[in-house]
């Protein structure tokens, strides 16, 4: 895990969620999920590029099914991008680094 990505779980979650005025990006996933492994160097990548804009976090549905539940994962990888406690954009499956860098731009 990189050092500009939070693991979080239930115990976290609402400490790193309220942390006021920064865009969210949690990255849903599984260790059996390949696509899911295949997406961590990047979703860290796009961390450590863009640590300064947004807060990063990613959460293992296995570890935490309440949090994938409250956020209607009904697969892995997904990447929600939250601003003022909302959702603004969900990018299901693994897509280029530019998809992710251009979602959290957006928000």
């Amino acid at each position: 895990m990189s050092k500009d990505v939070t693991s979080l779980n239930i115990a976290n979650f609402a400490e790193f969620m309220d942390t006021p005025g920064r865009v969210k990006v949690l990255r849903f996933w599984a260790t059996w999920c390949r696509p899911c492994i295949a997406l961590e160097p990047v979703f860290n990548e796009v961390a450590a590029e863009m640590k300064d804009s947004a807060g990063f976090a990613e959460i293992d549905i296995d570890k935490a099914p309440e949090i994938a539940g409250t956020f209607g994962i009904r697969s892995v990888p997904t990447v929600v991008i939250m601003k003022d406690g909302q959702p603004v954009d969900m990018v299901v499956g693994l897509n280029p680094k530019a998809k992710y860098v251009k979602a959290v731009n957006a928000a």
